[in-house]
């Protein structure tokens, strides 16, 4: 006689043996009864939302959806990777390091620029010296070049974004 899916269990400690990442689910093996399809989010609605990638070995907690026949991760012991989508912003995290959106906006050592960049206005305000002091071969007068720079002074605060913090 077949079991019921009342007679299932409302979580599982078990395995993971496989991980689809097209799928987003999982395959685990619990004391040898290998289950498939296990979901690594208990919502689905798209791929939003914060999705756990459990290491291939470790030990996860699964939890039965409703009444129903499917199970979702809700814990795991290793991660191989977590991904956060918050409407157009993503975050991922993995052994190599942390990725925001996609990769396509990327993260400076502010206070390296500013520091940088402080002493390239410096260079500029010597060279506009320079250009108004000098005095030009054969005549003695000083170079006559109207020279208006509009680079303002480098400012830490405008070089952040209070939105990422590292």
């Amino acid at each position: 006689m077949a079991a019921s899916l009342k007679d299932k269990p409302v979580t599982v400690l078990a395995k993971v043996t496989a991980v689809d990442t097209t799928a987003r689910t999982c395959d685990i093996d619990d004391d040898g009864v290998e289950m498939y399809g296990i979901r690594l989010q208990c919502i689905t609605d798209g791929n939003t939302g914060i999705t756990v990638w459990p290491k291939v070995g470790s030990q996860v907690l699964c939890l039965r959806i409703e009444e129903g026949d499917t199970y979702a991760i809700v814990q795991t012991a290793e991660v191989d990777k977590l991904e956060i989508k918050i409407e157009g912003k993503s975050l991922t995290a993995d052994k190599d390091g942390f990725v925001f959106n996609n990769g396509t906006v990327g993260s400076v050592k502010a206070d390296k620029m500013v520091e940088w960049m402080a002493k390239v206005y410096a260079d500029l305000q010597t060279l506009i010296t320079l250009l108004l002091t000098s005095p030009v071969a054969g005549n003695g007068a000083a170079l006559a070049i109207a020279f208006n720079p509009t680079t303002p002074q480098p400012q830490l605060s405008d070089m952040t974004d209070d939105a990422l913090k590292h």
